[in-house]
C-alpha cells in the first residue's frame, strides 16, 4: 500500500484510492473467470485517482502478464486459423486506437470512457447470448474493431470473445484463443503506449507494485470458479460496468 501511495498524486482520497484497489482485485477475479473485461471494470475508478491516458499502457502492462500465463499453459487448445483471422486486424486497430489517445483531452477521454463502459454494461445486461456457430461480419472486422477499442480504451477483449464465442463451441479452445490473441494485443500496445510516450519507468513501477493487489484478484477467481454459473457471472460483470461508467459520466461531466 505504501509503495502504490508513494507513485500516486498527493492529492488524491483515501476513499478513492480503496475504491480503485478494490476495483483492481475484482477485475483481475472476472479477468481470471472471463478472460477479459479488466480494463472495462478497473478503468473508471482508476481514472479518479490517475490520468485516464496513464490507466490504458499501466492496465496493459497487468494484462499482458495475467493473459500470456493462461496462454501458455493453454497453447495446446489454441484454435490457431481463428487466431490468423482476428490477428492482422488487431495489429492495425491498435495502432490507429493508441494514436487517437495520444492526442485527446483528458475530460473528453474519461467522459467518453465512462460512456463507453456503461453502453457495454447496458448491452451486456439487455442482450441475449448467441449459441456456438458461424459469426456474422468478416473476422477482420472483429479484428480491427477490437483493436481500436483496446488501444483506445485498454479492452477489446469483449469483441473478440463475440467474435469466437461463435466460431468455438470447445470452451478450451476458446479460453485459450482468447488469452492468447489478450497477450499478445496488450504486448503490441506496450510497444505502441512506449513510442507514442505514455508510459515511463514512474507508471512501470506503479504496475509493479500493483502486481500482489492483481494477485489477489487472480486467487479469488480461481476460488470462485466452480461456485457461480455462467449467467450469474456476466450478470455480475455487466452490472458493474453499467456502475462504474455512470460515475465516470457524473464526476466529469459536472
Amino acid at each position: 500500500m505504501n509503495d502504490l501511495l508513494a507513485l500516486l498524486p498527493a492529492s488524491i482520497q483515501l476513499s478513492h484510492l480503496l475504491l480503485a484497489i478494490a476495483a483492481l482485485v475484482v477485475a483481475y477475479a472476472i479477468f481470471t473467470l472471463v478472460g477479459f473485461g479488466s480494463a472495462l471494470l478497473a478503468s473508471a475508478p482508476l481514472a479518479l485517482v490517475m490520468p485516464v491516458a496513464r490507466i490504458i499502457p499501466l492496465l496493459a502492462m497487468l494484462d499482458c502478464g495475467g493473459a500470456a500465463l493462461r496462454g501458455w499453459q493453454a497453447r495446446q487448445a489454441v484454435a490457431w486459423p481463428e487466431f490468423r483471422r482476428l490477428f492482422p486486424g488487431m495489429l492495425l486497430g491498435q495502432l490507429l486506437g493508441v494514436a487517437v489517445l495520444a492526442h485527446l483531452p483528458p475530460a473528453l477521454m474519461a467522459i467518453s470512457l465512462g460512456l463507453f463502459v456503461a453502453v457495454q454494461g447496458l448491452r451486456g445486461l439487455l442482450g441475449k447470448k448467441a449459441a456456438p456457430g458461424a459469426a456474422s461480419g468478416h473476422p477482420f472486422g472483429y479484428g480491427l474493431f477490437g483493436g481500436v477499442l483496446g488501444g483506445l480504451f485498454g479492452s477489446g477483449g469483449f469483441i473478440y470473445a463475440a467474435y469466437l464465442e461463435r466460431r468455438l463451441a470447445e470452451r478450451n479452445a476458446f479460453r485459450a484463443t482468447q488469452a492468447v490473441l489478450i497477450a499478445l494485443s496488450t504486448a503490441w500496445r506496450i510497444v505502441l503506449c512506449l513510442i507514442a510516450g505514455l508510459l515511463d519507468l514512474e507508471l512501470l513501477l506503479l504496475a509493479l507494485a500493483c502486481l500482489p493487489v492483481m494477485g489477489l484478484g487472480v486467487y479469488l477467481g480461481h476460488r470462485i470458479d466452480l461456485r457461480i454459473s455462467r449467467e450469474q457471472l456476466f450478470l455480475l460483470l455487466n452490472g458493474l460496468l453499467l456502475a462504474c461508467g455512470l460515475s465516470l459520466i457524473v464526476r466529469f461531466a459536472g
